[in-house]
């Protein structure tokens, strides 16, 4: 009996008594260092790099980058026709043809913002030919497209909202390339029947090119693959915007088409009779505008919808079981502030100094004792 009280006494105390230990801090993983050398990056087995992807416009698969890794795969898809058309299409090829026939791209979300949507942009084109959504007619106010013997080149004004982005984005910039080789948007390709690489008939794809959209403007570069040094369509310097990367004599209210001479590679330019070499702002140069000649001059309505537009696709050429698909990453003169950065990583978990209850040593060996006596 007297055992037993022992045993319930002590246990009773026991049950009650604990220790409290400030917990071990926290082990923190460093964040990782933001360069291309210790970022996985596509060309590994399985990570194909978006950039060498090259097919015939009539041989494109569903998706050109399905590829479950990185950011993969794709949000939309690379085979666009008449059946595509219309305001929820998620078509990710980009056609790039002429003044009263191109594309851009755009946000899949209502008021989307570049810096957010950059991985899934998709197509919206002037022509209801291509399987994609359609920029509506009068979001287009200003056009300056040119034809060099590098190059071809749109740059204008657009109201944000034809583009579904939010009015106050000011925009961000787009290519087949980026830190992980995978590109902006994933899985999107461009193609043209209006580049050196084409007949004047046939979609060749385009495998460099560059644009920025937001901020109510865009400008669009598309290299001819027959040029590889310089590279015009250069996409280092995604925060100096369309001024410096295609600088134009594009004005709001005109559209223009015109031949043109080469634009300066861009972030070179010359100090004290001394090619130089600059990134990123602030820039200590004036971009040299190209100059322009053959100049046509239209009306909105001569190149674009001009009235309400269907989803319609008659008399379409985009019956091929591809289409062609441009990856846009845009941005106005401010593409800045759009364009998506990604900052060190934030550590998880909280740093403060937890406190806890353990069993300690002695309350384990007094339950054992107990236990012999109850024995």
């Amino acid at each position: 009996m007297f055992s037993s009280l022992l045993v319930a006494a002590v246990l009773t105390s026991v049950h009650s008594f604990t220790f409290a230990y400030a917990a071990e801090a926290p082990i923190i993983t460093p964040a990782p260092t933001p360069t291309i050398a210790k970022r996985q990056v596509a060309g590994g087995s399985g990570t194909p790099i978006l950039s060498t992807l090259h097919y015939a416009f009539t041989d494109l698969p569903y998706q050109v980058y399905p590829f479950p890794v990185l950011r993969g795969p794709q949000f939309g898809f690379n085979q666009c026709n008449s059946t595509t058309l219309g305001s929820s299409s998620n078509c990710q090829t980009l056609v790039f043809n002429g003044p009263d026939d191109f594309c851009l791209w755009g946000s899949p979300d209502p008021a989307g913002l570049i810096g957010n949507v950059e991985a899934k942009v998709v197509a919206y084109c002037t022509k209801p030919y291509h399987g994609s959504r359609l920029i509506p007619p009068g979001a287009i106010t200003g056009l300056q497209w040119t034809k060099t013997s590098g190059y071809i080149q749109a740059v204008g004004f657009i109201n944000n909202t034809g583009l579904s982005l939010d009015p106050t984005d000011q925009g961000g910039e787009l290519d087949p390339h980026g830190a992980d080789l995978q590109g902006n948007p994933l899985g999107g390709v461009v193609y043209s029947n209006g580049t050196a690489d084409s007949d004047g008939h046939t979609l060749a794809q385009v495998f460099n090119w560059n644009t920025f959209v937001g901020g109510n403007s865009f400008c669009f570069k598309a290299c001819y693959n027959s040029i590889s040094s310089p590279d015009y369509c250069e996409n280092r310097y995604d925060l100096v915007g369309c001024s410096y990367n295609m600088p134009s004599a594009a004005q709001d209210g005109q559209f223009t088409e015109c031949d043109g001479d080469l634009q300066d590679v861009v972030g070179t330019y010359t100090l004290d009779m001394v090619d130089a070499r600059h990134t990123q702002l602030p820039p200590p140069y004036t971009p040299r505008i190209p100059a322009s000649s053959n100049c046509k001059t239209f009306q909105s309505t001569d190149l674009f919808l001009a009235g309400t537009a269907t989803a319609s696709a008659s008399g379409s050429a985009a019956t091929a079981t591809g289409t062609g698909t441009a990856k846009v990453t845009g941005s106005g003169s401010k593409a800045a502030s759009g364009a998506s950065t990604t900052g060190a990583a934030k550590p998880t978990g909280s740093s403060s100094a937890a406190v806890m209850t353990r069993p300690v040593p002695f309350v384990l060996a007094v339950m054992a004792v107990l236990g012999a006596l109850v024995v």
